[in-house]
């Protein structure tokens, strides 16, 4: 599966990622789709993160997670996050598409979670359009 995007939509993708890592204290994002091939990415020159990877993982991440809210009776997944020792990834519905953002800085995962849920409908939004 491939994702074409016209220009326009392309650079204002880009800028709501610009935006997001700057509110949320991110150091990547991906936009992937729900298959894991990846959209659109932005990262923080900080950033050692591995677009590839982000959205290979996304995939992975996003059927365990659909399947433990089924399992354990959540009803709509809304967004898994992993938490490690040097950091955390947030994964997000966004309409037919994913957001992954990640990030070293333990203290910004709540501002994350809470941003990326609504980015994530204005991405689903620009996307569906």
């Amino acid at each position: 599966m491939s994702v074409q995007l016209d220009p326009a939509k392309e650079k204002e993708l880009i800028e709501l990622l610009m935006g997001l890592t700057d509110v949320a204290d991110l150091d990547a994002i991906a936009v992937v789709s729900r298959q894991g091939v990846k959209i659109s990415y932005f990262a923080t020159e900080d950033s050692d993160a591995d677009p590839d990877l982000m959205a290979a993982v996304s995939a992975a991440l996003l059927v365990q997670g659909e399947m433990a809210a089924q399992r354990l009776g959540l009803d709509e997944l809304f967004e898994v996050v992993i938490r490690g020792r040097s950091g955390f990834v947030v994964l997000s519905q966004a309409g037919d598409f994913l957001i992954m953002g990640s990030a070293k800085d333990i203290t910004s995962m709540g501002l994350a979670v809470t941003q990326m849920r609504r980015y994530a409908r204005e991405i689903g939004e620009l996307l569906a359009g």
